[in-house]
């Protein structure tokens, strides 16, 4: 499968690098780094500055690090599968419209995997600090909230790939009639 749509390329990853340099020093209280940064970020790459502002896996390596209760490897796991998962749902070639909708399902998988876990924690034998049941309500509520959106995302990027497609929309009328007998 090829996935270079959502995979980085050495000079991408060596701009984000200078980027990141000028940001460390613009962050420091550097004025003529900040200039600086402004204008690199105005003349680098789409891919650079898609990367740069990816909020998505941020928030998914967020939720993975409160999935994972403290432990490295599963937190490591978590975010590797999502862009995995980011990556498949894509597909080969994909358009940045499938990019965005992969990306967004797969952190509403981190979201929903999340809660899915914290809600089965409460339930827990070992668990001595019971909820009350308005916590539980609501933790319910977020939890049909994100799985909704993560539904809806799915059907989005079919509802896209089968426009892309171009397939017309068929539909196929069919009528039976049932008499008691014939009719003169």
């Amino acid at each position: 499968m090829s996935t270079t749509a959502l995979e980085l390329s050495g000079d991408v990853k060596e701009r984000i690098r200078e980027l990141r340099a000028l940001s460390d020093k613009a962050e420091g209280g550097d004025k003529e780094a900040r200039r600086e940064l402004r204008r690199a970020v105005r003349e680098s790459a789409p891919e650079v500055i898609a990367r740069c502002s990816d909020t998505a896996r941020t928030y998914r390596r967020l939720l993975a690090e409160t999935a994972s209760g403290g432990d490295m490897l599963v937190k490591e796991a978590i975010s590797e599968r999502a862009t995995m998962l980011a990556e498949e749902v894509a597909g080969e070639n994909p358009t940045p419209l499938e990019v965005l909708l992969a990306e967004r399902i797969a952190s509403l998988w981190v979201l929903v995997e999340l809660l899915e876990a914290l809600h089965a924690a409460y339930f827990s034998r070992h668990n001595t600090n019971r909820p009350t049941v308005t916590y539980l309500l609501q933790m319910v509520k977020f939890q049909e909230s994100a799985n909704r959106r993560y539904l809806s995302a799915i059907r989005e990027l079919a509802r896209v790939r089968k426009l892309q497609s171009n397939t017309p929309a068929v539909q196929v009328n069919t009528q039976i009639n049932l008499g008691a007998g014939e009719r003169h």
